[in-house]
């Protein structure tokens, strides 16, 4: 614990903006490091659904994700062990939420307030840990800072479906990984058609277009051959003539292929009934449907620097900050608590949290992609593919010495030897 850092700097104190998993957790580490902290949470729009994704997604990284939050000794991590919560990360736990709730209002460097911030001060050091429910109004006044354009909503769940109950002989693969199902022109109008015929018994989802989100139903409703000058768009080379091509990504460990480019808002019997009508996916078994959920992210390779940081005073973590999982935003939230630490100190430690670690492929990942590839990131499922799957196998033990000597370095550099 640094006692003297917060009052030898300013006694100000600093402002969090959200009571979620990331802010819970950034206000706790500032809390222990001898900071002052003021919580700002209206208690609206608290998720009510599971955090984590596709239960077969779940297990690429999450032994390592843990053993790293326990080694950086993790507020969170540790109330999860201390009541003895064995889910904590995978699902949403009410009783998990209060036991946090108490543990910040027994701190005596925490003052939470139930109280909505519309406006930010860039005089005060806050921390934006709103995730992907961000107010309206805070998000209009974010826009002073980084432009509108910095500002994405509505993320699409893909849909995934299991390899096994397709005939992948009927697939176009035009590598390992990348095949396409292709539709002749009478099939392109069947798929077509039966899109047209579900989305006019709805009304039509404005929000989603005026915030450019791009469903099949969306573009159908253009023109004929709308879907075929984007989603569907044909695929040719020397051995296929076809109409249309959807495409897709083969995982093969999994067995699974994952749909792209296919977003709807439409339901799942519906969607069952126009995938199918494609012949080389008539019969497949549709593990994951596509979904259409408004989560709000700021563009992060354009706004935020390597410190989670959109102005001098402001940093961002959490879901706002593009990460899409429980460990995921507990990882950024310990490197932005961290990084605000170093930077009222004068050092560089957190430099050290970037190499060899998962708070490094995380971050690197949302502050490098190039913003074309951007989009809310899960390290469990977006940083595998099967080549990485395998070397991860065989150095997860390795993996967990270098995490482990990494963030020791981290915590000599920062609080001396005997830390």
């Amino acid at each position: 614990m640094i006692e003297s850092v917060a009052p030898k700097f300013s006694k100000k104190p600093i402002k969090v903006i959200g009571c979620g998993l990331a802010g819970a957790e950034v206000a706790l580490i500032l809390a222990n490091n001898g900071f002052d902290v003021h919580i700002f949470d209206n208690g609206k729009n608290r998720p009510k659904t599971p955090f984590g994704y596709y239960d077969r997604f779940q297990n690429f990284m999450i032994e390592n994700m843990r053993f790293e939050l326990d080694c950086l000794s993790s507020p969170l991590f540790f109330i999860a062990k201390k009541y003895d919560f064995q889910n904590f990360g995978f699902e949403y736990d009410e009783n998990f939420m209060m036991a946090v709730r108490k543990e910040l209002e027994s701190n005596v460097k925490i003052k939470i307030f139930n109280a909505s911030i519309e406006n930010i001060n860039n005089t005060e050091t806050t921390i934006v840990a709103t995730g992907h429910n961000t107010d309206a109004t805070l998000l209009s006044d974010l826009e002073n800072y980084i432009g509108k354009m910095h500002l994405c909503f509505y993320q699409p769940e893909k849909m995934v479906i299991d390899a096994r109950s397709v005939n992948l002989d009927n697939l176009n693969f035009v590598s390992d990984f990348e095949c396409y199902a292709n539709l002749s022109e009478a099939e392109y109008r069947a798929f077509h058609n039966k899109t047209i015929e579900f989305d006019e018994k709805y009304d039509k989802l404005e929000n989603l277009e005026k915030e450019r989100q791009i469903t099949i139903e969306s573009v159908a409703r253009r023109s004929g051959e709308a879907l075929r000058n984007s989603i569907l768009r044909p695929h040719f080379d020397e051995n296929n003539k076809c109409y249309a091509s959807l495409k897709m990504k083969y995982v093969p460990h999994f067995k699974i292929l994952v749909v792209e480019d296919f977003c709807s808002g439409l339901d799942e019997e519906e969607q069952s009934e126009i995938v199918r009508t494609i012949p080389a996916l008539e019969n497949c078994k549709i593990l994951k449907f596509s979904k259409v959920m408004r989560k709000t992210f700021l563009l992060s390779p354009t706004c935020i620097n390597n410190h989670m940081q959109i102005d001098e005073k402001i940093y961002v973590c959490g879901g706002l900050a593009g990460t899409a999982g429980s460990f995921e935003s507990l990882l950024v939230a310990n490197y932005c608590a961290y990084c605000l630490v170093c930077d009222r100190l004068g050092s560089s430690a957190c430099d050290l949290l970037l190499d060899n670690t998962c708070i490094g492929k995380i971050v690197k990942s949302l502050l490098e992609k190039s913003v074309v590839k951007f989009r809310l990131f899960n390290l469990k499922y977006d940083i595998m593919n099967d080549e990485d799957l395998e070397k991860f196998r065989r150095e997860e033990q390795i993996q967990k010495i270098l995490s482990k000597s990494q963030v020791e370095k981290f915590k000599e550099k920062l609080y001396g030897k005997y830390f």
